[in-house]
Formats: structure tokens, C-alpha cells, sequence
């Protein structure tokens, strides 16, 4: 005990001590209302008193630990918490939704929601790298002036993003085949017409299979790719002969930091393959593939807080390579410390192929 303070209009005495490395102090003599209690020759009532601080006490080194504890396995501070939506099997159907289709019983988008602490990202070291952790962050201006207008994002941003992932995974040739204009007000519309913005995704996937990765490659030369892209024959025998990947690019295309609906990443290290689950998009012309997955109580989620409109998340949605890791599991999730009046966030992703030098023998 370092030392006893009196409050005249509590009518109290309090003690005090210095607690841990921090400093801070700490009550260590609860409610002592002896004076008043002589005075008014009254019996002190300090048990209730006591206890009650004890209590809060407790409840605060609890949390203290907790955190402590949290931060500790990510290796970073949290900086948020979420319930996020994983996908959860019905018996009888198969994982998936229809897209602009009819639905014919057969597929079930049905989710369960667990609350996770997601680690500050930004914090990690060694910094997060497309090759060790699937994802990392760089700074990347843009000349961009107006991102509601496609034929100025594939004359001047497709090219941006082309040298962007060049240099972040070390590819010999990168193109972009893609690009989604997200909005936070834009309800629940996931798959937008071109020209207009879809919703944010709120459910932990990856964009690519084992099958429908190298499909995706394939289906740029049988039909191309509504940016105008399209591979001939020999150009996607080359590709699938060789170690290529599929790499997104997420921007915030806001003056202000992203303060609503971030996107949060999935250490790769914390996967387990049996968690896997095959999720089904049935358009009414084809059937598209990802991966959605199963909850676990080992998954570590990471996110990078209120991202600027220079900064650019690269992350890796499907790799061909297995001697590392091949897929970013990622989400927008709503914070739930989230303060009041935060703006909605807009964004644009780009997906994008990036062929890697040929092996040498």
C-alpha cells in the first residue's frame, strides 16, 4: 500500500497501490467510511463495498489477461472484434446459391456465425508477404480519377495493378481478366451488372477451387472475360503448363479511411484442409466453384485497420504451387466496437492471373 486518499463528499477513505509495469493504480482499501461512520456513530458497513470492488477488480484483470492472451497468439494487438459468417452444410443439398436463376432445391446458403478477434495486421513481423502469408499490404497510387467509369479503370487502372502484382509475387506476366466496384449501401446485391456496385461479400470464402482456378484460366479462352480479355488456345496450354496463381487486389476508393465492412484475411497457417467445403454458383448459362469453409476455433484472423485510398490489399486467392500456402480465406465483417455514424465503405477489387518464370531444370 502506497499511500490513502480522502474523499470529503464520499465521505471515504481510499487506498492505493502502483499495479504491474504500467503504473496505473489500483484501489487497495475498498469504501472505508470510517470517519463518517464515528461521526454518525454508525456501524462501518464496508464488506458490501469491498466486495463489489473486488469484483470489478477481478472482471478487469480477466479482461487484461484475456487480451493479453489474444494478442499474444495473433503476435499482434487486436484491433477488432466480429461474428463472422461461415457456411454451414444441410443435410440433403449441396453448399451453393443460384444467380439469377430459378431456385431448383438443390443448394443451401446457409451460415453460422462465431465471434473472433481479429489481429492488427499491420503490426506483423515479419510483415505479412503474398508468399508467406497469402496477403500483404503496399502503398500504390493510382491516377485513377473517377472509379464509376470501367472504360477509365481498364485504360489506366488495369495496367496500375498489372505492374502492382508483378512486383509482389514476382511473375513474369500478370493480366487483369476482372475488376467488382463494391458499395456499402448497396444492400445485398453481390453480383452487379457491369457499371454499377455490388454489396460487400459477408461470408468467409476463397474465390477459387482446386477446379474452378485452372477452369477460370481455360474459360478466358473458350469465351473470355467481360473486360475484354481473351486467351488464345496456345496462350492457355502455356498458362496451365506452368506455376501461375489467381491474385485479387482490393482498394478503397474513398478520400476517408475505411471505418465500416473492412476486409479481413485468414493465416493460412491456422487452415485445415478437412474444413474445406465446395461452394456452388449456378448462373443460367454455367456453374461457377469456390471454397466456403467450416468454423474452427484455431483460425486467426488478421485485418488492416482503416485502410487509405493509396494503400492496396494483394492477396492470394488460388496458387497452383504446393510447396506453399495457396489460399486467402477473407471476408467483409461489420466490427462490433464499430462506432456510431461510421461512413459505408466503397472499394474495387481486381482479379487478376500471374504466371510465374518457367522452372529451370
Amino acid at each position: 500500500l502506497l499511500g490513502v486518499v480522502w474523499l470529503p463528499r464520499a465521505s471515504l477513505f481510499v487506498g492505493f497501490r502502483v499495479a504491474g509495469s504500467s503504473g496505473a493504480l489500483q484501489p487497495a482499501v475498498c469504501m472505508l467510511r470510517l470517519a463518517s461512520a464515528a461521526l454518525r456513530s454508525q456501524r462501518p458497513n464496508t464488506s458490501a463495498a469491498c466486495a463489489a470492488m473486488e469484483s470489478a477488480m477481478k472482471k478487469q484483470r480477466l479482461a487484461a489477461s484475456g487480451a493479453a492472451a489474444a494478442a499474444a497468439s495473433h503476435g499482434t494487438p487486436i484491433a477488432a472484434r466480429a461474428r463472422l459468417h461461415y457456411s454451414k452444410e444441410v443435410e440433403g443439398k449441396r453448399v451453393g446459391r443460384y444467380i439469377g436463376v430459378e431456385d431448383q432445391g438443390e443448394l443451401a446458403d446457409v451460415h453460422s456465425e462465431h465471434e473472433v478477434e481479429l489481429g492488427d495486421a499491420r503490426e506483423l513481423q515479419p510483415p505479412a508477404t503474398v508468399d508467406t502469408r497469402c496477403f500483404e499490404l503496399r502503398n500504390n497510387a493510382t491516377a485513377v480519377q473517377n472509379f464509376k467509369d470501367d472504360e477509365e479503370i481498364r485504360r489506366v487502372y488495369y495496367s496500375e495493378m498489372e505492374e502492382l502484382v508483378k512486383a509482389a509475387t514476382g511473375a513474369e506476366r500478370v493480366f487483369v481478366f476482372d475488376h467488382t466496384v463494391r458499395d456499402g449501401a448497396a444492400g445485398s446485391k453481390l453480383n452487379a451488372k457491369q457499371g454499377e456496385a455490388a454489396a460487400a461479400v459477408i461470408r468467409v470464402h476463397t474465390d477459387y477451387s482446386d477446379e474452378s482456378g485452372p477452369r477460370r484460366v481455360q474459360t478466358l479462352a473458350d469465351s473470355g472475360g467481360y473486360t475484354g480479355v481473351k486467351l488464345s488456345e496456345a496462350e492457355t496450354k502455356d498458362i496451365l503448363s506452368n506455376d501461375f496463381c489467381i491474385v485479387n487486389v482490393w482498394r478503397n476508393i474513398k478520400p476517408e479511411p475505411v471505418q465500416s465492412k473492412p476486409l479481413a484475411v485468414l493465416e493460412p497457417s491456422t487452415l485445415d484442409r478437412n474444413d474445406f467445403l465446395r461452394y456452388e454458383m449456378q448462373f443460367a448459362e454455367r456453374k461457377g466453384e469456390n471454397f466456403a469453409l467450416r468454423y474452427n476455433p484455431d483460425h486467426r484472423w488478421y485485418f488492416f485497420p482503416r485502410m487509405e485510398k493509396d494503400e492496396c490489399l494483394i492477396f492470394k486467392t488460388w496458387e497452383s504451387r504446393k510447396d506453399r500456402p495457396r489460399y486467402c480465406f477473407h471476408t467483409a465483417f461489420e466490427d462490433l466496437d464499430q462506432p456510431a455514424g461510421a461512413p459505408p465503405r466503397s472499394s474495387i477489387e481486381v482479379r487478376t492471373v500471374a504466371i510465374m518464370p518457367k522452372r529451370t531444370a
